[in-house]
């Protein structure tokens, strides 16, 4: 039987950790002078250090409360358990007849005062974002539980506020497009799931046991096959990170679709559906809104045409092209050219204003609800460059 050491020894000897990074999508790593550190000012222990192209994170020191995750505007850091979409199926699958998903933190479970058949568990509420319980109304939850082992007592307590952050900013979102959602933060299991305490210690240790021997059985099965694989030279050398982020021809460097922000406004529209009674009205109300979101997911582009030099760098390191030179539009003066941005595309990682030169432009977190269910981009004229941008600034901003 494995002792507790040898699950430690293995952990440590295949630097298991619970977050991990995609280099691709860091604003940090694909430009140096980024100024994005949300993942390094959300880290309640001083885990993770962002600095010259490079996200670190102190297995040892991480406490796995996963308050990174939700705050990353691009997506770049996933935590590996809970994996999101596993999570958002078990929450579906153990919803209540009301359609009720309750997520509890592992303190608060640990108690064995809820039926688990009819809740799902976390390390730590941390780990659900905006993102999460956007979805999950969208996927046919109409009311999200959130339930806690009191944070004030909690080693994970500090992220007891990112926790409300995320709470406020999905509720707000549903409440201004107009869908019916309830998402409620609780210290206590709603009545309905509540058990009888009992007595679970055996029936505990029974299943530790088995977990660790067949974690143990898998990190040594994956050990084998990587050595067989390495040895039949099966596996392909891992491209470098200058490889995949090489520019093109163009200058421009690799995108990437923003494929959460994309979630998010489906599932908006899928609950304003179910609200309303159709597709068809949820779209054009949400066409036609007059509210406006003020967020962390999206983001407004204005860019000062008369202080402006026109070097197009907001355009070449924009990480999800929600800027782009316009093929079809053309500007009115023709020693200027057209810059389509696209607020659903847009994360406000800032990119292009770290890289701005001149310090024209700004991305405002205030966005139209129209605007990002509109598939017409916002049209800014910015001046044609009269020079060449200079080799001391593109080593600045490189």
């Amino acid at each position: 039987m494995p002792s507790v050491s040898d699950v430690i020894e293995a952990a440590d000897l295949l630097k298991v950790r619970s977050i991990e990074v995609i280099d691709e999508r860091c604003s940090a790593i694909r430009n140096r002078n980024a100024s994005c550190r949300a993942c390094e000012n959300a880290c309640i222990e001083s885990a993770i250090t962002v600095e010259r192209n490079e996200v670190r994170i102190d297995v040892d020191a991480c406490v796995d409360c996963g308050a990174c995750v939700p705050v990353c505007p691009n997506g770049a850091l996933v935590a590996l358990e809970p994996l999101k979409d596993p999570l958002h199926r078990e929450v579906r699958s153990k919803a209540t007849a009301a359609r009720c998903g309750i997520i509890a933190c592992s303190r608060i479970a640990s108690r064995r005062t809820a039926d688990d058949a009819l809740f799902t568990e976390v390390p730590c509420l941390g780990h659900i974002g905006e993102e999460d319980l956007i979805k999950l109304i969208g996927q046919g939850i109409d009311d999200v539980i959130l339930v806690d082992g009191e944070c004030a007592t909690c080693k994970y307590g500090a992220v007891s506020a990112d926790i409300d952050t995320c709470v406020d900013i999905a509720a707000t979102f549903f409440e201004k497009i107009g869908a019916d959602a309830v998402i409620t933060r609780t210290s206590e299991f709603p009545p309905e799931i509540r058990t009888q305490a009992r007595n679970f210690r055996g029936e505990s240790r029974r299943g530790l046991i088995f977990q660790v021997g067949d974690y143990v059985k898998n990190v040594a099965g994956n050990v084998a096959q990587k050595t067989i694989e390495e040895k039949l030279g099966t596996i392909d050398k891992p491209k470098t990170l200058y490889e995949r982020l090489r520019a093109g021809k163009n200058g421009k460097m690799p995108s990437f679709e923003p494929s959460h922000n994309y979630g998010l406004l489906e599932s908006g529209e899928a609950a304003l559906a179910r609200t309303l009674g159709s597709v068809e009205e949820a779209q054009s109300a949400l066409r036609e809104s007059e509210e406006t979101l003020d967020c962390r997911h999206f983001g407004d582009l204005e860019i000062d045409a008369s202080a402006c030099s026109g070097c197009g760098l907001c355009v070449l390191f924009c990480p999800t092209e929600a800027c782009v030179y316009s093929e079809v539009l053309e500007a009115e003066d023709e020693d200027s050219r057209i810059i389509e941005f696209r607020a659903m595309d847009c994360t406000q990682c800032r990119l292009c204003e770290d890289v701005c030169i001149r310090k024209c432009l700004t991305i405002s977190p205030k966005v139209s609800i129209a605007r990002l269910y509109d598939f017409e981009p916002k049209a800014i004229a910015i001046p044609k460059p009269k020079n060449r941008t200079s080799i001391m600034d593109l080593k600045r901003i490189v």
